[in-house]
Formats: structure tokens, sequence, C-alpha cells
């Protein structure tokens, strides 16, 4: 009696299993057919007008742009400044298939070099301020982080050290429009964020 349940209970199990795993490549041939499907359409997107896009200015003027004894430090701002005609858009919520969908194939170049130019403007300033900061150039660091604000960086530590900043100089009025600013915001993984900047905020 034992021993027919047991058979019985894995036969079960093993019909269980089959169902699942079939189900689980039905999903994936599905997502798969989907996929393609809105690749070859992407592909066949006409060339749209981007010319009116969100790009992004550096305003250099609030930059601290005078040579620093550190040739790291330096060495941030010259790459910065390379980026002074450069076209900088931020497409970080959009897949490659949804950028041809939306704008034409053949655009997809130039809008991922657009993208590659934000993601180093956002990070360079990011390292740029992290080291001047550790080089007691505080109010230089928050200038840079304050640009990378504007230019829409989506780097936590950056909202991290410029809210660390805002405490440490008594700027409560800066510091809450900086937690308003990032709550209204679509940035990816925002509650960590948040969760991270409170316990900034608690902090002696």
């Amino acid at each position: 009696m034992v021993q027919f349940v047991s058979i019985s209970l894995l036969l079960i199990f093993v019909v269980w299993l089959n169902y699942e795993i079939g189900k689980t490549n039905r999903l994936s041939r599905k997502k798969k057919d989907e996929f393609l499907k809105k690749e070859t359409l992407a592909n066949q997107t006409r060339r749209g007008d981007i010319s009116s896009l969100n790009y992004i200015s550096i305003p250099f003027d609030r930059l601290p742009l005078d040579d620093n004894p550190d040739q790291t430090i330096n060495s941030y701002r010259d790459i910065i400044l390379s980026h002074s005609h450069k076209k900088i858009l931020n497409l970080s919520g959009y897949s490659n298939t949804d950028l041809k969908l939306k704008y034409g194939v053949s655009n997809i170049n130039a809008l991922i070099e657009y993208d590659n130019n934000y993601t180093v403007l956002v990070s360079v300033l990011h390292k740029w301020a992290e080291l001047l900061y550790k080089k007691g150039y505080h109010q230089d660091a928050l200038n840079v982080l304050e640009t990378a604000l504007e230019c829409g960086t989506d780097v936590h530590k950056s909202f991290e050290l410029l809210a660390k900043i805002y405490k440490e100089q008594g700027l409560s009025d800066k510091l809450n429009l900086l937690i308003d600013k990032i709550s209204s915001s679509s940035i990816r993984d925002k509650d960590s964020l948040m969760l991270k900047l409170e316990e900034i905020i608690g902090s002696k």
C-alpha cells in the first residue's frame, strides 16, 4: 500500500513537472516570437525626426574648470570639456528595438552614440565630484554634483554624496528639494535610493 502511494505521488509529480516544463517552453517560444515580430517591424521603420529630442546641455559656467594640483581631477574635467560639442541623450529607459520603432533603424547608431555620451557624462561627473570631496574641495564637489543633477544623472552615488554635503553644510532646504525631486522621478531602484538618503539624513 505504501509503495502504491509512493508510485502514485511520483507519477503525479512527473505529470506536474512535464506540464510546468511545457508551459515554460510555450511562454519562451511566445516571447521569442513576439520579440522577433517586433524586431522585424522595427527594422522596417522609416527614419524619424530626432532633432527636437531632449538633448542635454552641460552648464560649464557652474563647473570648477581651473587647473587643480591633482592631475586626476584635471583629467576628469578634460573629459567633461570634451563633451561640449557632443550630442547627449538619456535613453536608458529604451531598448534598441524600442528606439528603432520610434525613430527608425537609420537613427539607431546615432542614438546609441548619444546615449553612450550620457553614460560617460554622468559617470565622470560623479568620479570628479567624489575625488574633489575626498581631497577637501567640498564646494567644488557640490558644484559638480549639482551640475550632474541638472544634467539628469541617474547615478545613485551622486545623489547620496550630494545629500551628504547638503547635510554637512546645513542646506536643509536644498536637501528637501533633492528628496522631492527623487520621489517624483522615475529613476531606477528609487525606493532603495530613498532609504539610503533617509539613512544619511538620520545619521549624526
